[in-house]
């Protein structure tokens, strides 16, 4: 629903009743052409500029509307849980090899850096290799907060801090999870969550905030609960996993004595993504003005738009596609190659491919 705090009126509007006040007022016609029209209607202009500004500074006192740093404003409300989180810092995992089995535990020391091309990665903890062992793996995260390239496994392979009886280390994850600061519509969700986090009980709402607080990477969640006291929390980053990396970060936020009830046991899983590749046949109208290439363009970017906004537990039905389908001009009937389907709140339909199929024109 559309939010009008004042102003109910366009440049038009104000015009005209300009324009009557000064017919009644001096029983002349105005023509469109002359000085005194043109006058009106600056002044119409203005005033609609004016007021529209007027509206939208009124609006943004409203969450709904609220925007950059006005939005941050709202955040400050609720203290440091209302704060709009930073960028976040890529992580993997680095599996760290020495020449022997050590005869002792060796340290591998909090800050310890490695090196690809100009990206530094370094641990935020002490890890230990184990006397008799060879390796252990590390979690590193970027020196850059936000996007970095997606770095593949074993290409991380130089460190800058040898650890002793170096001999070798890769990462054996792909690097992820670097992402920039909160956006505005996510930064919203996350605030109408707030209230629920107030409470000591471990409410699914409350644990849904302090994932998403815990996590700029987090898109959706949802909340299981299994059995009495064990919470599952399944985590997903627009159409794609979290990491294991990111997944451990959380896990250590949520289980926070602030955050955590007391006898909770939480786990942070992965979702099952099922893609989907969609075919849709389609037909037109005979008579239509548009190119049928237009036509299909217009018909895979609208469905490509609603399938976007999937999420956990969405499910698929066939007739909101055809309504979709139908909402572009030119379009006559349409076929789709795949069934309704019920959701599931531990699952999420990814439509991976969308492809349109021109079967005929067809008189109205």
């Amino acid at each position: 629903m559309e939010l009008n705090i004042f102003k109910d009126f366009t440049a038009k509007d104000v015009l005209a009743t300009a324009v009557k006040i000064h017919e009644t007022k001096t029983g002349e016609k105005i023509d469109i052409c002359s000085k005194d029209y043109y006058y009106y209607s600056t002044v119409a202009a203005l005033i609609d500029t004016l007021a529209t500004n007027m509206e939208e500074e009124a609006r943004q006192n409203f969450l709904r509307y609220a925007k950059g740093n006005r939005l941050d404003l709202k955040g400050e409300f609720y203290g440091t849980r209302g704060k709009r989180l930073a960028e976040n810092r890529a992580r993997t995992t680095i599996q760290c090899n020495t020449s022997i089995n050590v005869p002792y535990d060796v340290l591998i020391a909090s800050g310890t850096r490695f090196l690809y091309k100009n990206y530094i990665f370094f641990t935020e903890e002490e890890y230990i290799i184990k006397k008799g062992t060879s390796n252990t793996n590390v979690i590193v995260v970027s020196e850059i907060a936000g996007d970095i390239e997606e770095i593949p496994p074993g290409q991380i392979k130089d460190i800058v801090d040898k650890y002793e009886f170096f001999e070798s280390c890769e990462n054996v994850t792909v690097v992820s999870g670097g992402r920039g600061r909160e956006l505005d519509e996510d930064f919203k969700t996350r605030l109408k969550l707030i209230p629920e986090s107030f409470t000591s009980a471990g409410s699914a709402r409350a644990y849904e905030f302090f994932t998403k607080q815990s996590s700029s990477l987090v898109t959706d969640v949802f909340i299981d609960t299994p059995r009495p006291n064990y919470i599952d929390i399944y985590v997903l980053n627009g159409k794609k996993l979290v990491s294991t990396e990111e997944k451990e970060k959380i896990l250590k936020h949520l289980t926070q004595d602030h955050i955590k009830a007391l006898n909770d046991q939480i786990a942070v899983k992965d979702p099952i993504i099922t893609n989907i590749e969609m075919n849709v046949e389609y037909w037109i109208y005979s008579d239509t003005k548009i190119a049928k290439q237009n036509i299909e363009n217009s018909l895979v970017e609208a469905l490509k738009t609603y399938t976007n906004r999937y999420k956990l537990g969405t499910s698929i039905n066939i007739q909101d596609f055809i309504e979709v389908a139908k909402s572009i001009e030119g379009i006559k009937k349409v076929n789709f190659n795949i069934d309704d389907r019920r959701g599931n709140n531990k699952q999420v339909f990814v439509f991976s491919e969308i492809t349109a199929i021109y079967r005929g024109s067809e008189e109205r």
